[in-house]
């Protein structure tokens, strides 16, 4: 998508849920301010944007004579049609710093996992930072190669963030971005199998044994009782 069109919504409310049969989506655009300003969008774009936008993805947006960049904040979808309700778009002050989340993109290859040692666990996908549009980054590189052993992780305050780019968060610093685990053995239990003509064994040791060759019937066994 080159530019992100949308055009000023008058219809507000309930009445909005009748827009999207005519080819519209709501939306609304948020700045730094607190002003927000609802807005259109075709389907088409709002489609378009659920598959394809990232929390870092900037778009060139026009609403009628006016361009600015926007980030979409927010999707409302419809849990039974999965149709998009309503978009959400934040607009961008190039010149101030502002919050952004900032996902980690996971290189490299763990030894300890390449040997069968452990498990790749991953902590944390992502962290908000405080940036100027100019610095943000699409994402935060995190190189696994240095896991060699169960217990090893790697912690927010172990990478070193891109330039200009500073938490949120100070409480983060600690956090664990991945880790590795110890692989769960599964333990398989024995089902004991019954020893084959134990019940026929026990149900002869009643009465006689039969003769080689000899079956045993009700009937035979009434005639030699009355003998």
């Amino acid at each position: 998508m080159e530019k992100l069109k949308l055009q000023k919504r008058e219809v507000v409310g309930k009445k909005v849920r009748h827009l999207r049969q005519k080819g519209l989506t709501p939306a609304v655009v948020y700045n730094a301010k607190g002003e927000s300003i609802n807005t259109l969008m075709s389907n088409s774009d709002a489609d378009w944007l659920y598959r394809n936008t990232t929390s870092t993805t900037i778009l060139d947006t026009q609403l009628d004579k006016d361009s600015y960049k926007t980030l979409v904040k927010e999707f409302s979808i419809n849990p039974v049609t999965e149709e998009i309700n309503h978009v959400s778009l934040f607009q961008i002050d190039e010149n101030a710093p502002m919050v952004f989340t900032i996902p980690f993109n996971l290189t490299g290859i763990s030894p300890a996992v390449k040997n069968n040692l452990g498990v790749l666990v991953n902590v944390l996908d992502s962290i908000d930072v405080k940036c100027k549009l100019s610095e943000l980054q699409p994402y935060i590189e995190i190189d696994i190669s240095s896991l060699e052993n169960v217990g090893q992780n790697i912690n927010v305050d172990d990478i070193k963030l891109p330039k200009g780019m500073s938490l949120i968060n100070d409480d983060l610093a600690n956090a664990t971005i991945v880790t590795i685990t110890e692989i769960q053995k599964i333990e398989e239990v024995e089902t004991p199998v019954a020893e084959e003509g134990v019940e026929g064994e026990e149900a002869l040791a009643e009465g006689e044994v039969p003769a080689e060759g000899e079956v045993q019937t009700p009937q035979s066994t009434q005639e030699e009782n009355k003998k």
